[in-house]
């Protein structure tokens, strides 16, 4: 029985043969697992059609360890023991969630596979997806789960950027949807991670994916309504929170910015409320702090808008750091890129600066790049609005670029011309 698997000094750990693991997205999910496979032996194939994703996935056998290559052929996926659903699940035009991706990677898996096969979910999707879409579709092609081949979940953690952690050593929550299934899957991971948690069922892993970027939204929104309150009262709201973080139990350290972007934190929550709502009980906090998140670049333009004199037509504006975190090259769902968007549509002489970025984006392909904290032709700004607090930038050096700076991190130095907002 499941139950018989949960505690692991009762599971004992299993002897798997190394075999052949499909890997469907090579992004920065899929990418990782791919290596940290093949460095346990398995011989890794990965599937993307984008190649700058496939570009860095490829590694040569080496002895006493397997190998990884990829492929935009989905044909060579067929006959692999083990197959990872790695794929984007981002929202859609009207903040659905959109599995469209997840759909297409299980048809992949459904066609190539064999009997014995395991199919593990990793993608972040809603409750019951393991159960419902992913049972469906393999199902639909004729695969009997549980006899003919094996379907588990194992919800992505992945926390991009230079001081991630390794990907063998964040523990995995595991569920299942029997109990042969959960046994070969805790098979395949526990050849790959230090450590499995599992789980009673697919739905719980797949709400505990979610109540964790969720937690993080609602803390992430009450910071940014205490942090104007604060402001307010003439108190850093960083030295508080700072304060706050010396005890010891019963508080987690979050801290104001211009709002939750990137892959999870703004979109896994949507998930969870499309099925709380589907099942009669939607959270009216959690759709409080999703507004309060959305409406955070809006709030910072206000502001920035006040103190320029309401009109933005023709001031000199430089965004400084616009990814969604710092020291990550990844522009989705940045708050800096809205704030850009923003400052275009109120006429703004407007460029950005990002170090980290190398060559520009599409999405910023249509807004001025300043090499430097001047606008490009060298002009001193009118203002400076910190974006994202890479680490490469001198705080100081900052304050002295402009006459005003706004910071919604409440970060830089305090002095003249520097706006917290």
């Amino acid at each position: 029985m499941i139950q018989d698997l949960l505690h692991p000094a009762i599971a004992p750990r299993p002897s798997l043969n190394r075999g052949r693991l499909a890997v469907l997205g090579l992004g920065y999910v899929g990418r990782p697992l791919a290596l940290g496979a093949a460095a346990a032996g398995y011989e890794v194939i990965g599937y993307d059609p984008a190649p700058a994703a496939r570009a860095v996935t490829s590694a040569a056998h080496r002895p006493g360890r397997g190998s990884s290559r990829a492929s935009a052929d989905p044909a060579v996926l067929a006959g692999a023991d083990t197959w990872l659903i790695c794929v984007p699940t981002p929202l859609d035009a009207r903040g659905r969630p959109d599995l469209a991706a997840v759909r297409a990677a299980l048809g992949v898996a459904a066609r190539g596979l064999k009997p014995g096969a395991l199919v593990c979910l990793v993608s972040t999707c809603q409750p019951g997806a393991t159960n419902g879409l992913c049972r469906s579709v393999l199902e639909e092609a004729g695969w009997r789960i549980g006899r003919d081949v094996f379907l588990a979940v194992s919800p992505e953690r992945e926390n991009p950027g230079p001081h991630a952690l390794a990907t063998s050593s964040i523990p995995r929550l595991l569920g299942a949807t029997d109990d042969a299934s959960l046994r070969r899957a805790l098979a395949f991971w526990r050849h790959i991670v230090d450590r499995v948690e599992v789980v009673a069922s697919p739905e719980i892993a797949e709400c505990a994916k979610l109540l964790e970027n969720t937690y993080r939204l609602v803390n992430i929104a009450l910071m940014d309504e205490l942090h104007a309150a604060f402001t307010a009262l003439g108190v850093a709201t960083r030295d508080v929170v700072a304060a706050a973080a010396t005890k010891p139990f019963g508080f987690a350290p979050f801290w104001p910015g211009l709002g939750a972007g990137g892959h999870c934190i703004p979109v896994d929550p949507a998930f969870l409320q499309m099925e709380a709502a589907r099942a009669g009980a939607p959270s009216v906090l959690l759709a409080k702090a999703m507004a309060r998140n959305r409406g955070r670049v809006a709030r910072v333009m206000r502001q920035i808008s006040a103190r320029l004199g309401d009109d933005l037509e023709g001031k000199r504006v430089l965004v400084a750091g616009v990814t969604y975190k710092p020291d990550v090259a990844d522009l989705r769902a940045a708050a800096p890129v809205r704030l850009l968007r923003a400052l275009q549509g109120g006429r703004a002489d407007l460029a950005w600066h990002d170090p980290v970025i190398g060559a520009a984006p599409k999405a910023l392909s249509a807004m001025p790049r300043s090499a430097a904290l001047t606008m490009p032709d060298g002009a001193r700004p009118d203002a400076i609005i910190l974006g994202t607090p890479h680490r490469a930038f001198d705080m100081v050096a900052i304050t002295r670029a402009a006459p005003l700076l706004f910071d919604p991190f409440g970060i830089l130095p305090a002095g003249l011309g520097v706006i917290v907002v």
